[in-house]
């Protein structure tokens, strides 16, 4: 009896264990699943330029580095603002762990259609955030939002300019009026051009079909043009390129990578780094860290580039 007893003990105690196996089993897939969770990134270009793809595959290069798996829903507006507008809602729509914003528009897009929510948004290259109303102080960004900047200061571009054509005395500027940023920039040009002795002509051009009208005005005007992070104005920069070049009129950029467009010379944030530093707040974010705890930051490098001459 004593016997049967202790088998039936033995074959209760070999089932408990398998149980208590079964569950520290499922403890652990759940616990594996957790820690390989997906999160969701949501991308919005505002158009695609040089510039701005580099922006975007610094981001993207940074978030391959993440301990989760990551869904990138990337799409781009086009340089249409009513297009950004319905991307940045479609967004809302799917509640992304972090929404990011490459360009003024795109951001201010996506601020928009998230007034009734709470999900992060980080922005990149954008030129001028408290004039863009898109954070009202820097070191301490309020709501959801918070991200990198690309501004350079237009004294250290002037001089750079001056320094290569020193009788250079009028400077042209196309840059689209329905870009925040870029009014933004054009103010702040325009103060320092006097301080430098120069006088700038200014061309606007609403959309890329516009920009070769508003080269074609400058021309006969200026001894040189500038285009200043102006989105606008970038996706048809080979077009400026071109009608300057046949007028001998050279070419100076923001954006370190126009060198190989055919600027003369550039001066500018790195757009790659630029994206880097915007991958790195993502993270921190799905970290958990909140964007009101994290200052907007600004390059971390400077670059000049100089066409060579035995380049085309």
């Amino acid at each position: 009896m004593n016997i049967q007893r202790l088998l039936q003990f033995c074959f209760r105690f070999r089932i408990l264990v398998g149980f208590v196996a079964l569950l520290s089993m499922l403890y652990m897939n759940i616990s594996f699943a957790a820690s390989q969770k997906e999160v969701r990134v949501s991308i919005i270009q505002i158009v695609e330029h040089p510039e701005l793809d580099a922006t975007r595959q610094g981001i993207l290069d940074v978030l391959k580095q993440s301990e989760h798996t990551i869904h990138i829903d990337f799409q781009s507006a086009q340089g249409n603002s009513a297009l950004a507008t319905q991307i940045a809602q479609q967004f809302v729509g799917t509640s992304p762990n972090v929404m990011v914003g490459i360009g003024t528009t795109a951001t201010q897009a996506l601020i928009s259609a998230n007034q009734r929510y709470a999900i992060p948004i980080v922005f990149s290259s954008v030129s001028d955030p408290i004039g863009s109303k898109i954070v009202k102080d820097l070191k301490h960004p309020e709501g959801v939002v918070t991200g990198v900047s690309n501004f350079i200061d237009p004294a250290l571009q002037f001089d750079l300019f001056k320094k290569i054509l020193p009788k250079l005395t009028k400077l042209g500027v196309i840059y689209n009026p329905g870009e925040a940023n870029s009014v933004a920039l054009v103010e702040q040009m325009k103060q320092v051009a006097t301080q430098k002795g120069l006088e700038l002509v200014l061309a606007t051009a609403n959309t890329t079909a516009n920009v070769n009208q508003a080269a074609h005005a400058l021309i006969s005007q200026v001894q040189a043009i500038f285009i200043n992070n102006d989105n606008t104005a970038l996706s048809a920069f080979d077009s400026i390129v071109n009608i300057s070049a046949k007028n001998k009129i050279p070419v100076f950029c923001s954006g370190i990578d126009m060198i190989n467009h055919g600027a003369l010379a550039t001066i500018g944030a790195n757009q790659y780094m630029v994206g880097q530093q915007t991958g790195k707040m993502i993270l921190e974010i799905l970290a958990g860290k909140s964007p009101q705890d994290i200052p907007v930051a600004f390059p971390e490098k400077t670059e000049i580039q100089i066409k060579s001459d035995d380049e085309p």
